[in-house]
């Protein structure tokens, strides 16, 4: 980070600036690396066939350097939080400053991630120099490319550093991405080309913005709006015990919620019974003997939830706070920058929730987390000494480190329930409003193994189904629907009923 932007960017270029810095250095080692490789392939391959085959034969004959990583992706070597800490303060400065940078509002305003701004990045370049449409070429080789722009395939080659970024990049782009949707970045592909091979193109009146020296709010809604990209409504912040709720979100509870509930598992119900009885009766304990907080141990309780559907964590949360007949709030790491960490830390404390769902909980508790070991201590141990219940919910318990699954005080599973359940369950799954058809085989439907979260989702896309048919009751044909929507095949016959027939 230069030394003059202690205070902030002056402007929207001396933002650009830093940025190129850094995907020139980026680039650079890209290049080198390539260079070292090829001309070690080149002192061993004799053909074509030889260099086209190289990364299947440098497995078996060990050139000079490390040939263990596939393409630039690197081993991550720890937390590299310093210069994109630096960057964000920098932007933040400047924002508070009333200097308005592009590529930050418009990741801003989009709800980029950070590999959506860095592809822009990457495409915006060979528009400043030249140099970097060199670059592109020689990384992706002269005989694939003779375009100025980077292709797919080198942008998650560059911007990966494993192969599960690499996927969940490539998916989020091409199946949820505003930038393509709104036409904003353009990726033509001829019908020879495959998608990776496709250019990144950004749309001219983006490319202007992005370059401005002076880029305006009402510019870049107006570039928006041009897109098709609709207007940000007003965010109405909910206030709770004078404290703004930024990070946190109150969630509704399901009006279904006690038969939900009963579809847990016996022994997951009989541990949520036991929390509840536990926090009410270390309240009423002390107003009973008139006891202090420092005669007693620490009351809060701290959890595990274990399981991929966060919709089965989420009923577990919804089921303490509606026995402790507290509020529930929950939040998603998956979905905050960790630059806002403390700062989430600082709201839960101000609020001091007494149910509190922290979902993706494992960007926390693993080994590699970019929270302090300090900072997590302090807030456990802050939790702990509140009538409260923190629950954690992660895929997986090897994703938590050993030193905290000793410190919980439950773990809670959330396995595939029987056939058995998975009837009740869908008969549980629709709100008590939507008519049914009595024609609806729920065993026959239980067949089929789902999960909780899933069963529920079908329901809910089931009754929209019916909804839109104008149909006066959801029937089979609906749910059928809705599972081959999703891949999922089942033989279910409708149950037959039986006409009542008139006495003579």
């Amino acid at each position: 980070m230069p030394a003059e932007q202690a205070d902030g960017f002056a402007d929207n270029w001396a933002y650009l600036r830093t940025e190129l810095h850094w995907l020139d250095r980026l680039l650079m080692g890209a290049a080198a690396k390539q260079r070292k490789e090829a001309k070690e392939i080149d002192r061993i391959a004799q053909s074509k066939t030889d260099q086209a085959t190289s990364h299947w034969w440098k497995g078996l004959i060990t050139a000079e350097g490390n040939a263990a990583y596939d393409e630039y992706r690197q081993p991550s070597s720890g937390s590299k939080l310093g210069y994109q800490a630096q960057l964000e303060a920098q932007i933040r400065s400047a924002q508070q400053q009333g200097i308005l940078l592009a590529l930050p509002s418009l990741r801003e305003r989009l709800g980029l991630s950070a590999f959506e701004k860095n592809l822009v990045l990457m495409s915006l370049a060979p528009e400043v120099n030249r140099r970097y449409a060199k670059l592109y070429r020689f990384l992706q080789g002269e005989e694939e490319s003779q375009s100025d722009l980077p292709t797919l395939d080198l942008a998650l080659r560059l911007l990966c550093k494993s192969d599960q970024e690499w996927r969940q990049a490539r998916q989020g782009l091409v199946s949820n991405s505003r930038l393509l949707r709104h036409q904003l970045l353009l990726m033509p592909s001829g019908t020879t080309n495959s998608l990776l091979n496709a250019p990144l193109k950004l749309a001219a009146p983006l490319v202007n913005y992005l370059l401005a020296e002076q880029p305006t709010a009402q510019a870049l809604e107006e570039l928006l709006t041009m897109h098709g990209v609709a207007s940000p409504t007003p965010q109405v912040r909910v206030v709770s015990r004078n404290a703004q709720l930024q990070w946190l979100q109150p969630q509704p509870l399901p009006q279904n919620l006690p038969a939900l509930a009963a579809t847990l598992p016996a022994a997951t119900q009989a541990s949520l019974q036991g929390m509840e009885q536990r926090i009410q009766g270390y309240l009423k304990a002390m107003q009973q003997w008139q006891l202090s907080a420092k005669t007693l141990a620490p009351p809060g309780l701290l959890a595990l939830l274990i399981g991929t559907q966060e919709a089965d964590q989420g009923l577990v949360a919804a089921t303490l706070a509606d026995g402790l007949k507290k509020s529930l709030l929950q939040v998603d790491l998956a979905q905050l920058d960790p630059l806002h960490y403390a700062d989430l830390l600082k709201e839960i404390t101000t609020v001091a929730p007494s149910v509190l769902l922290i979902q993706a909980a494992e960007l926390w508790l693993k080994r590699s987390s970019l929270l302090s070991t300090a900072l997590l201590h302090q807030f456990w141990a802050e939790r702990r000494r509140l009538p409260a219940i923190t629950l954690f919910g992660v895929t997986q318990p090897a994703a938590v480190q050993l030193c905290w699954q000793r410190q919980v005080d439950r773990c809670i599973y959330f396995e595939l329930p029987d056939a058995a359940t998975r009837a009740e369950i869908w008969r549980q799954a629709f709100p008590p409003e939507v008519p049914l058809s009595a024609e609806i085989n729920w065993p026959g439907l239980a067949e089929l193994p789902l999960h909780r979260a899933e069963i529920l989702a079908m329901a809910q896309e089931s009754l929209a189904y019916a909804a839109a048919g104008a149909a006066e009751a959801v029937g089979l044909d609906h749910i059928l629907y809705t599972l081959s929507q999703h891949g999922k095949t089942v033989v279910v016959k409708p149950i037959k009923i039986k006409k009542r027939t008139k006495k003579v």
